[in-house]
This record gives structure tokens, C-alpha cells and sequence, in this order.
């Protein structure tokens, strides 16, 4: 049961996709797909590579949707990043967490599935990009504008992605929070250490200002929504001498935000709190519900069968592939724990990825009932 996943795997590990340069593992995933029935179209838009791919063509259409880049591997780890490793039932390598083993998970269900029902009275379907990492305008973005103009009918999809908070597939992720970043820079005089009480230390008001803005709890949250968060990410100064005061200092923000905000009310509640400062956003996303109350009850109960349990259903974690594939169709995660993507050693464990594979199978085997 596990052999094919773990074939993929290799594989797909061994391709240094690093956003976004997914070429060759886009083209492996293409010929994998293709060798299923799967029509596939690699879709290249500037120096990003992505895929759609279809089996069929039924009005009835179950998507799968990933990415097959990976952020660097850095320093420290114990093996080479690009060779999967295993030990004590976990499986080591960048990408094995976020996203290449759930893909591999995912395409091994979807053959299996396919080898058991050859001819299935519904579409089963891939999205695939390599520049998720970095939200670039060149892949999921550009494919959901190419698949509107070609009217091409999806009717949900499921998004491979790192989301659980603990295990693989207890949690559909239904949409996401805002996200608002904020640069807060304020200037004063450059003058000696000594000369600090006669010009007055600019740092020290700007300090006490970032520590009060921290403090704020923006709203309590809801049914649909976590309460958003400030997180400070940053404050700098660039300087390295320490008898000299400097004259400008930045503190960075990212905020998530639920629908009690938006982005005009959030920077006008944040322009008030640093008066007399330069204030600097930059918008990223706004909040969402990516599938509607028939799509996720269908997927509960699939998930209630194979796993015993109905899945949590929530909004945390960061932003996906969702913010454009909603734009299309009904959209929602289901994937490995969040908690080990973007480390060093990255892993995934063994029973992670046959949970997921058989999460998958199930889905699509409702999904045609």
C-alpha cells in the first residue's frame, strides 16, 4: 500500500524545486497523470511552470490541487535535503511535509482508484503550480483565469495543503483570515549617546508605542473566524555603533484579520495609534469562506467515515492556493500538520501519508456515489 507513495516521493523529492522553479516536477506529474488517462496541459505563464490536468468530461468535476515548490533548505540539516531519508517511520526532505508527500498520497489514491474503477461516470482533475511559496502572480492566479476563459466547471476542490494542527486529515480548512502588513517608521535626530536628553530620543517614545499596539486585542472572533492577531515581526534600526542615537527606526507588523475588519477600517484604527508616524501597508489577502455549507458537510461525513470522527472545521493557519482557486469553485484543505512544514529535517510520518491516501480514495469514491 505504501509503495507508490513512497516511489513518488523519491522522486518528487529529488527534483530541487525551489519556488519557483518547478519545471521538472511539474512535467514528472504530468506524465505520471497522463499515464492514468489524464488529459494534461502544462500551462507556463512567465517562468512558472503549472498543470491542469483532466480525466473525462463530465459536468461532475472532483479537483486536487497542490504545489510542487519547496522553500529553501538553509543550514543544519542531517542529510542532503533533496534525498529522502527514513528513520523510525518518518520520512525526511524538503517538501516531504508541505506539499509533496500529501501529493504523493493523493496521486497514489487517485491510481488506485482509477485501477479499481476504470471508468468512473465523473471527472476527477489536478491543479498543480510551483510558485506557491511566494504567492507569485504566475501560477494557481494565472491557471484560475485560464480555466474561467476556457469555462471549464469544477465543482469543488480539495487542496493537498499543510493545514492540521496535529494530525493528517482532522481538519478542513474552510478559508482564512486577512492579512495586513504594516511598516511603522519613525525619525528623529541622529546625535552622540550623551546628547540624547537634549534632542530627545526618538526610540524611546517609538518603543513604548510598539509595545501599547501589541497589547491590542482588535475583536473576540467568531463562529467562522479565530480574533485577529497583531504580530510584531521586526524592529530595526541599522545600526551597529552604540554610542551614536539613529535617526530612523522601523518596526514591522503582519495582522490577520477576520470579517470584522477590513482593509480600510483596519489602517485608519492603525494610522490613529501611530500619529505624527510614517505608516506604510501593504494589503495581501482579505478574509474568506471558500466552499459552501453542501460541499464541506459532504467531505465532514467522508472524513467522519474513514477517520471515526467528524473533522474540526476552521479558518487558522496562513494563506493558500484557496485565495484564487474560490474564485472558481468551492475550495477547502485537507492535508498534513502544519507544524512540521518550513522546518529543518522537514518530515512526514509514514502513517501521516497512508491516512492521507486513504482520505483521498475515500473522497473520490463518495464523491462518484
Amino acid at each position: 500500500m505504501m509503495d507508490l507513495i513512497r516511489k513518488l516521493l523519491v522522486d518528487l523529492v529529488r527534483f530541487k524545486s525551489i519556488t519557483p522553479n518547478g519545471e521538472e516536477a511539474i512535467e514528472y506529474c504530468a506524465h505520471f497523470l497522463k499515464n492514468l488517462g489524464f488529459n494534461c496541459s502544462i500551462l507556463k505563464f512567465g517562468d512558472v511552470s503549472n498543470l491542469y490536468a483532466k480525466l473525462g468530461n463530465f459536468s461532475k468535476n472532483l479537483c486536487f490541487a497542490g504545489h510542487i515548490d519547496v522553500v529553501p533548505p538553509l543550514n543544519n540539516w542531517k542529510s542532503d535535503p533533496f534525498e529522502l531519508r527514513e528513520n523510525n517511520g518518518l520520512l525526511y526532505g524538503r517538501g516531504t511535509n508541505d506539499m509533496k508527500g500529501p501529493l504523493s498520497a493523493c496521486f497514489s489514491a487517485i491510481s488506485e482508484y482509477i485501477k479499481n474503477h476504470p471508468n468512473p461516470k465523473f471527472s476527477i482533475s489536478v491543479i498543480l503550480t510551483s510558485d506557491e511559496e511566494i504567492m507569485g502572480e504566475n501560477g494557481t492566479k494565472n491557471v484560475i483565469k485560464y480555466l474561467k476563459e476556457k469555462n471549464e466547471k469544477i465543482t469543488g476542490c480539495v487542496l493537498c495543503e499543510s493545514c492540521s494542527p496535529k494530525e493528517s486529515g482532522e481538519y478542513i480548512k474552510i478559508g482564512c483570515r486577512g492579512s495586513l502588513n504594516v511598516d511603522v517608521k519613525s525619525t528623529g535626530h541622529q546625535c552622540h549617546v550623551v546628547s540624547g536628553k537634549s534632542f530627545g530620543n526618538h526610540l524611546h517614545d517609538f518603543v513604548e508605542k510598539i509595545s501599547n499596539f501589541c497589547k491590542i486585542k482588535l475583536d473576540e472572533g467568531n463562529s467562522n473566524f479565530s480574533p485577529s492577531d497583531i504580530e510584531l515581526t521586526s524592529i530595526d534600526a541599522k545600526n551597529e555603533i552604540r554610542n551614536i542615537i539613529p535617526s530612523e527606526i522601523v518596526a514591522k507588523f503582519n495582522i490577520r484579520f477576520n470579517d470584522f475588519w477590513n482593509f480600510d477600517k483596519l489602517e485608519n484604527f492603525i494610522k490613529k495609534a501611530f500619529t505624527n508616524l510614517t505608516v506604510i501597508f501593504e494589503r495581501f489577502g482579505t478574509p474568506f469562506i471558500g466552499a459552501d455549507s453542501v460541499f464541506i458537510e459532504f467531505l465532514s461525513k467522508s472524513l467522519k467515515k474513514t477517520l471515526g470522527n467528524f473533522p474540526e472545521i476552521g479558518t487558522e493557519g496562513g494563506n493558500s492556493d484557496a485565495v484564487s482557486i474560490r474564485e472558481l469553485t468551492n475550495v477547502v484543505e485537507i492535508g498534513s500538520p502544519i507544524v512540521n512544514a518550513h522546518i529543518v529535517n522537514e518530515f512526514i510520518s509514514i502513517n501521516d501519508l497512508l491516512k492521507l491516501k486513504k482520505i483521498y480514495y475515500n473522497i473520490i469514491s463518495d464523491f462518484g456515489n
